[in-house]
Protein backbone atom coordinates (compact mmCIF):
# COMPACT_ATOMS: atom_id res chain seq x y z
CA UNK A 1 0.00 0.00 0.00
CA UNK A 2 1.04 3.61 -0.54
CA UNK A 3 1.09 6.12 2.53
CA UNK A 4 -2.21 7.30 0.82
CA UNK A 5 -3.63 4.72 0.69
CA UNK A 6 -2.88 3.64 4.12
CA UNK A 7 -3.53 6.99 5.71
CA UNK A 8 -7.05 6.24 3.71
CA UNK A 9 -7.35 2.71 5.18
CA UNK A 10 -6.44 3.63 9.00
CA UNK A 11 -8.82 7.15 8.62
CA UNK A 12 -11.54 4.84 7.50
CA UNK A 13 -11.37 2.35 10.68
CA UNK A 14 -10.92 5.03 13.26
CA UNK A 15 -13.72 6.99 11.75
CA UNK A 16 -15.87 3.73 12.04
CA UNK A 17 -14.84 3.17 15.39
CA UNK A 18 -14.37 6.64 17.07
CA UNK A 19 -16.49 8.46 14.98
CA UNK A 20 -15.41 11.25 12.58
CA UNK A 21 -15.76 14.04 15.34
CA UNK A 22 -14.41 12.23 17.76
CA UNK A 23 -11.19 11.32 15.71
CA UNK A 24 -8.08 14.24 14.84
CA UNK A 25 -5.46 13.69 12.24
CA UNK A 26 -3.00 13.36 14.93
CA UNK A 27 -4.59 10.27 16.10
CA UNK A 28 -4.67 9.11 12.60
CA UNK A 29 -1.31 9.61 11.85
CA UNK A 30 -0.38 8.39 14.83
CA UNK A 31 -2.09 5.24 13.89
CA UNK A 32 0.26 4.54 10.98
CA UNK A 33 3.50 6.08 12.92
CA UNK A 34 3.93 9.22 10.37
CA UNK A 35 3.50 12.78 11.36
CA UNK A 36 0.14 15.42 11.14
CA UNK A 37 1.94 16.79 8.22
CA UNK A 38 2.76 14.37 6.30
CA UNK A 39 -1.29 13.13 6.45
CA UNK A 40 -1.73 17.29 5.55
CA UNK A 41 0.86 16.58 2.57
CA UNK A 42 -1.86 13.98 1.43
CA UNK A 43 -4.71 15.77 2.32
CA UNK A 44 -5.64 19.06 2.89
CA UNK A 45 -8.52 18.57 6.10
CA UNK A 46 -9.79 15.61 7.77
CA UNK A 47 -12.98 16.26 5.28
CA UNK A 48 -10.84 15.61 2.71
CA UNK A 49 -9.85 12.26 4.12
CA UNK A 50 -13.15 11.53 5.17
CA UNK A 51 -14.14 11.88 1.55
CA UNK A 52 -11.49 9.28 0.09
CA UNK A 53 -12.19 7.54 2.69
CA UNK A 54 -15.72 6.99 1.76
CA UNK A 55 -15.66 7.13 -2.21
CA UNK A 56 -15.38 3.90 -3.15
CA UNK A 57 -17.88 2.46 -1.52
CA UNK A 58 -20.54 5.89 -2.40
CA UNK A 59 -18.79 5.11 -6.09
CA UNK A 60 -19.65 1.07 -5.68
CA UNK A 61 -23.77 1.58 -4.83
CA UNK A 62 -23.77 4.42 -7.18
CA UNK A 63 -22.57 1.72 -10.24
CA UNK A 64 -25.05 -0.72 -8.20
CA UNK A 65 -27.73 1.97 -8.61
CA UNK A 66 -26.85 2.92 -12.44
CA UNK A 67 -27.82 -0.58 -13.43
CA UNK A 68 -31.55 -0.52 -11.85
CA UNK A 69 -32.83 0.84 -14.98
CA UNK A 70 -31.85 -2.04 -17.28
CA UNK A 71 -32.87 -4.65 -14.56
CA UNK A 72 -36.46 -3.41 -14.95
CA UNK A 73 -37.91 -5.31 -17.99
CA UNK A 74 -36.72 -8.86 -16.33
CA UNK A 75 -36.96 -8.24 -12.34
CA UNK A 76 -37.29 -11.98 -11.37
CA UNK A 77 -34.24 -12.98 -13.12
CA UNK A 78 -32.61 -9.79 -12.39
CA UNK A 79 -33.57 -9.97 -8.44
CA UNK A 80 -31.18 -12.41 -7.04
CA UNK A 81 -28.23 -10.52 -9.10
CA UNK A 82 -28.84 -7.43 -7.59
CA UNK A 83 -29.54 -8.26 -4.05
CA UNK A 84 -25.95 -10.09 -4.03
CA UNK A 85 -24.30 -7.17 -5.89
CA UNK A 86 -26.01 -5.04 -2.47
CA UNK A 87 -25.38 -7.28 -0.15
CA UNK A 88 -21.70 -7.66 -1.40
CA UNK A 89 -21.20 -4.23 -2.10
CA UNK A 90 -22.46 -3.38 1.75
CA UNK A 91 -20.37 -6.14 3.26
CA UNK A 92 -16.67 -4.78 1.09
CA UNK A 93 -17.19 -1.59 2.25
CA UNK A 94 -18.53 -2.53 6.05
CA UNK A 95 -16.62 0.23 7.41
CA UNK A 96 -17.85 2.98 4.91
CA UNK A 97 -21.59 1.78 5.79
CA UNK A 98 -21.00 1.96 9.82
CA UNK A 99 -19.79 5.39 9.05
CA UNK A 100 -22.77 6.55 7.00
CA UNK A 101 -25.46 4.77 9.05
CA UNK A 102 -24.64 5.81 12.80
CA UNK A 103 -22.98 9.37 11.75
CA UNK A 104 -24.73 10.79 8.63
CA UNK A 105 -27.19 12.78 11.29
CA UNK A 106 -24.18 14.22 12.70
CA UNK A 107 -22.42 15.18 9.58
CA UNK A 108 -25.35 16.71 7.07
CA UNK A 109 -23.71 19.13 5.98
CA UNK A 110 -20.07 17.05 4.97
CA UNK A 111 -20.42 17.11 1.23
CA UNK A 112 -19.42 13.11 1.47
CA UNK A 113 -22.13 12.03 3.49
CA UNK A 114 -24.25 13.88 1.13
CA UNK A 115 -23.75 12.36 -1.78
CA UNK A 116 -24.22 9.19 0.34
CA UNK A 117 -27.81 10.31 1.50
CA UNK A 118 -28.64 11.63 -2.50
CA UNK A 119 -27.74 7.59 -2.80
CA UNK A 120 -29.97 6.46 -0.38
CA UNK A 121 -32.64 8.85 -1.94
CA UNK A 122 -31.82 7.02 -5.35
CA UNK A 123 -32.64 3.80 -4.19
CA UNK A 124 -36.01 5.08 -2.38
CA UNK A 125 -36.84 6.34 -5.67
CA UNK A 126 -36.33 3.09 -7.48
CA UNK A 127 -38.32 1.32 -5.08
CA UNK A 128 -40.96 3.81 -5.07
CA UNK A 129 -41.19 3.52 -9.14
CA UNK A 130 -40.88 0.02 -8.43
CA UNK A 131 -43.03 -1.24 -5.67
CA UNK A 132 -46.55 -2.37 -6.37
CA UNK A 133 -47.76 -1.12 -2.75
CA UNK A 134 -46.99 0.22 0.52
CA UNK A 135 -46.60 -2.78 2.04
CA UNK A 136 -43.73 -4.52 -0.73
CA UNK A 137 -41.80 -0.64 -0.43
CA UNK A 138 -41.89 -1.20 3.05
CA UNK A 139 -40.89 -4.23 3.70
CA UNK A 140 -37.83 -3.85 0.62
CA UNK A 141 -37.12 -0.22 3.09
CA UNK A 142 -36.86 -2.37 6.42
CA UNK A 143 -34.59 -5.52 4.57
CA UNK A 144 -32.51 -2.96 2.72
CA UNK A 145 -31.70 -0.57 5.59
CA UNK A 146 -31.72 -3.88 8.13
CA UNK A 147 -28.79 -5.15 5.87
CA UNK A 148 -26.89 -1.79 6.02
CA UNK A 149 -27.63 -1.72 9.71
CA UNK A 150 -25.97 -5.29 10.48
CA UNK A 151 -22.99 -4.57 8.06
CA UNK A 152 -22.34 -1.35 9.71
CA UNK A 153 -22.12 -3.39 13.09
CA UNK A 154 -19.54 -5.44 12.46
CA UNK A 155 -16.78 -3.34 13.39
CA UNK A 156 -18.38 -3.78 16.80
CA UNK A 157 -16.40 -5.80 18.85
CA UNK A 158 -17.99 -5.94 22.35
CA UNK A 159 -19.96 -8.96 20.65
CA UNK A 160 -19.33 -12.23 18.16
CA UNK A 161 -20.28 -12.02 14.45
CA UNK A 162 -21.32 -14.62 12.36
CA UNK A 163 -18.67 -16.50 10.05
CA UNK A 164 -19.00 -13.57 6.77
CA UNK A 165 -19.80 -16.20 4.19
CA UNK A 166 -22.64 -17.67 6.29
CA UNK A 167 -23.69 -13.92 6.85
CA UNK A 168 -23.78 -13.01 3.02
CA UNK A 169 -25.96 -15.88 2.47
CA UNK A 170 -28.33 -15.11 5.23
CA UNK A 171 -28.82 -11.76 4.23
CA UNK A 172 -28.95 -12.36 0.62
CA UNK A 173 -31.92 -14.97 1.30
CA UNK A 174 -33.68 -13.01 3.76
CA UNK A 175 -33.78 -10.06 1.01
CA UNK A 176 -34.77 -11.91 -1.55
CA UNK A 177 -37.94 -13.50 0.81
CA UNK A 178 -38.34 -9.73 1.72
CA UNK A 179 -38.31 -8.38 -2.33
CA UNK A 180 -39.69 -11.35 -4.39
CA UNK A 181 -43.41 -9.71 -3.84
CA UNK A 182 -41.97 -6.63 -5.40
CA UNK A 183 -40.90 -8.29 -8.49
CA UNK A 184 -43.50 -10.65 -9.04
CA UNK A 185 -46.27 -9.21 -11.50
CA UNK A 186 -49.55 -7.65 -9.56
CA UNK A 187 -51.49 -10.50 -10.89
CA UNK A 188 -49.46 -13.26 -8.75
CA UNK A 189 -50.01 -11.47 -5.54
CA UNK A 190 -53.00 -12.46 -2.98
CA UNK A 191 -54.32 -8.98 -3.31
CA UNK A 192 -53.79 -7.97 0.80
CA UNK A 193 -51.57 -5.33 -0.09
CA UNK A 194 -52.55 -2.41 2.33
Amino acid sequence: MTTRDTLVQAALERFARFGYLGSSIQQIADDVGTSKSSVLYHFDSKEALLEAAMAPALDALATLIDALPQLRDDKVSAAPALVTGFVDTLMQHSAAVSIFISQRGALQQVPVIQRGNEIVDAIARTLVLEAPSTRVLTRLSIGLAGVAFILGDALDDSHEHPDPAEMREILIDTLLELCMPAIVPAAATTGRDA
